[in-house]
């Protein structure tokens, strides 16, 4: 009878132990900024352009944090070009990029691939082309967490 209720206790540690040391962090202290959108490959021929998306992501709170993910969808000059996911999901929490607390800001980057279409003709010409008048803009929702919370960030920036 012992033995039943030490695992028993130990199982409503591991269930509550979240819930009773909930980090209490506020996501006013994250800030997400769209930092970079450079042509990385890609051409006519291959009907297909690589964009290189970087975001510079600073932590202003007392703690250090991480993300998982990241859900974003890019605007060139107003019209959208897609949405895209970064995910860190499938890396363990410790490999995570963690987001020191009042430290430099951090760059994810990841590579968003544009398929030519016929509505599209005008701006993958554009970016082909190099043009430097692209404003580029994003919004999205951030996945942040620290060792036993997690909250969704929303965020949208330009540059």
């Amino acid at each position: 009878m012992a033995l039943i209720g030490a695992i028993a206790a130990v199982v409503l540690a591991i269930v509550f132990y979240p819930l009773i040391v909930a980090t209490p962090f506020d996501l006013e202290d994250i800030t997400i900024q769209l930092s970079r959108v450079a042509l990385a490959s890609g051409g006519v021929e291959e009907q297909q352009l690589d964009l290189r998306i970087s975001f510079n992501v600073s932590n202003t709170s007392d703690f250090t944090l991480t993300t998982s993910r990241v859900d974003f969808e890019l605007f060139a000059d107003g019209d959208p070009v897609g949405s895209h996911t970064i995910s860190y999901e499938d890396v363990p929490v410790n490999g995570r990029p963690a987001l020191f607390s009042n430290e430099p800001a951090i760059t994810l980057s990841d590579t968003f691939t544009l398929q030519y279409a016929d509505d599209n003709a005008e701006m993958f010409n554009k970016i082909l082309n190099g043009s430097e008048d692209i404003r580029w803009s994003v919004t999205g929702t951030a996945s942040i967490e620290s060792g036993t919370s997690f909250q969704e960030k929303q965020f949208s920036s330009e540059l």
